[in-house]
């Protein structure tokens, strides 16, 4: 499997930005439903303790938490990645390992900069070393 790259290829979809969005949206709505959880538990534990009732009307999640978990869990369910159906299509073909690579492999990226180097040659971003009056004669 590692001679055919099918590791980086499996990388190569666990890191769509699709993915990535849905995984972050099922996160938050699921860390919503257990503060909520968590915070309604707590006023029950008041409740019994000093025998009194607790507004929970002060959290911070509404009750509508647990049905947007719902959504989010569905949308993610069905969550379609472009990328798959390329991927399906290139499974397809006796050559498949190489209609795969141009799909999947990560493209060269070159870091471009637009600061020059630091230093004296003298382009005059100045650490002196020339007569231009910038010292002190």
């Amino acid at each position: 499997m590692r001679g055919r790259g099918v590791v980086l290829k499996a990388n190569s979809i666990l890191n769509a930005s699709e993915l990535d969005g849905g995984v972050a949206t099922l996160t938050d709505a699921s860390h919503a439903v257990g503060h909520r959880g968590g915070y309604l538990e707590c006023a029950q534990h008041v409740k019994e303790a000093l025998g009194q009732e607790f507004d929970v009307s002060q959290c911070s999640v509404t009750d509508q938490a647990d049905a947007e978990l719902a959504r989010t869990e569905k949308a993610y369910d069905h969550l379609s990645l472009p990328v798959m159906d390329l991927v399906a299509k290139a499974l397809e073909n006796d050559d498949w390992c190489q209609r795969l690579k141009p799909i999947l492999d990560p493209p060269v990226t070159v870091e471009l900069f637009d600061e020059e180097p630091a230093g004296n040659g003298d382009g005059n971003g100045d650490n002196d070393d020339d007569d231009d009056g910038g010292g002190y004669e």
